[in-house]
C-alpha cells in the first residue's frame, strides 16, 4: 500500500511539473517598421525597418501558478500579487533580474541550454554573457515584442494587437474592474498570442535608450549596449488606454519589482518543442 501511495504521489508531482511547461507559438520572422512617427513620445521615433528571424513566443504571460513553482523550488521570494489572487492570473511585481533567473531555471528544468550566464553573489547579480544561439527560454527583445504585438507576418494592421477595439484583446482601466484576469480570457491577436497588451506589463531584454531607434541596426536589434534601466511593454490592468499603445515604451531599474510588471517568454526558432 505504501508503494502504491508513493507511486501516485510521484506521478502527481511529475504531472504538476509538466503542467508548468509554457505553451510556445512559432513566430515566422520577417520585416516590419518599428516605432511611431506620429506619437508625441520622442523615444518612439523614428520609425525604422527591422528584420527578424524565426522565434517562439509563449502563448500566455507567465502565471503565478508557474512562477510560484520557481519560487518554491529555489527559495526565491514570492512575487507580491497585490491581494488580487494567484493561480492563472499573470505573475506581476517581478523584477527584471527575477525574470532572468526564472528563464534560466525554466531552461534547466526542461533540458534546454541556458541563455544567460549569471554570476550571483553578495553584491547582486551580474550577467557575464548571453548565448543568443542557446535554445533555452529568454526575454523578448523590444523588436521581437513589438513585431508580435503588431501581428508579425500575419498582421492585419490592427491598432491594438488583434483588434481595433482594445476591450476585445486587452484588460485595462476601461474593462478590467481594476484587477488582473486569468490569462487567455480575451481574444488572441493574429498570431494566436493572448494578453500582449494589458493585464500585466512585460519585461523585455533591452537596456532602455530613448535615442536608440535612430541608430538601431536593421537585423535582429537587441537594444543599447549599456544603460541604467531595462525596458518593459504593453500596459497592465490599471493602465489608461494611452499606455496600452503598441509602440509605447517604458523603463525601470532591473532590481525593482514595482510597476505590476510580469514575464513573456521567447525561444529561438530552432528550439525543439514537445
Amino acid at each position: 500500500m505504501k508503494k502504491i501511495i508513493f507511486t501516485l504521489a510521484l506521478l502527481l508531482v511529475v504531472g504538476m511539473g509538466f503542467s508548468q511547461r509554457p505553451e510556445m507559438v512559432f513566430i515566422e520572422g520577417g520585416s516590419y517598421y518599428m516605432g511611431n512617427d506620429y506619437s508625441g513620445a520622442l523615444d518612439e521615433k523614428p520609425e525604422h525597418k527591422v528584420t527578424l528571424g524565426d522565434f517562439y513566443m509563449s502563448k500566455y504571460e507567465v502565471t503565478f501558478e508557474m512562477f510560484d513553482n520557481f519560487s518554491r523550488s529555489t527559495g526565491f521570494v514570492n512575487a507580491d500579487d497585490g491581494q488580487y489572487g494567484r493561480g492563472k492570473n499573470p505573475a506581476i511585481n517581478i523584477s527584471w533580474e527575477g525574470a532572468i533567473k526564472y528563464c534560466n531555471w525554466l531552461s534547466s528544468r526542461f533540458g534546454y541550454e541556458k541563455v544567460y550566464d549569471l554570476k550571483i553573489d553578495s553584491s547582486g547579480m551580474t550577467i557575464q554573457g548571453v548565448n543568443w544561439d542557446a535554445d533555452g527560454y529568454r526575454l523578448p527583445t523590444e523588436a521581437e515584442w513589438e513585431y508580435v504585438a503588431k501581428g508579425g507576418s500575419k498582421s492585419q494592421g490592427f491598432a491594438y494587437a488583434g483588434s481595433n477595439d482594445p476591450k476585445e484583446v486587452a484588460w485595462f482601466s476601461d474593462n478590467s474592474e481594476n484587477k488582473p484576469h486569468e490569462v487567455g480570457s480575451l481574444k488572441p491577436n493574429e498570431l494566436g498570442i493572448y494578453d500582449i497588451l494589458g493585464n500585466a506589463w512585460e519585461w523585455c531584454w533591452d537596456y532602455y535608450d530613448g535615442g536608440y531607434y535612430s541608430k538601431s541596426p536593421e537585423n535582429d536589434p537587441r537594444g543599447a549596449d549599456k544603460g541604467d534601466n531595462r525596458t518593459y511593454r504593453g500596459g497592465n490592468f490599471e493602465s489608461k488606454i494611452e499606455f496600452i499603445r503598441i509602440t509605447r515604451r517604458f523603463s525601470l531599474s532591473p532590481t525593482l519589482s514595482s510597476g505590476l510588471v510580469g514575464i513573456r517568454l521567447v525561444q529561438n526558432g530552432t528550439a525543439e518543442q514537445p
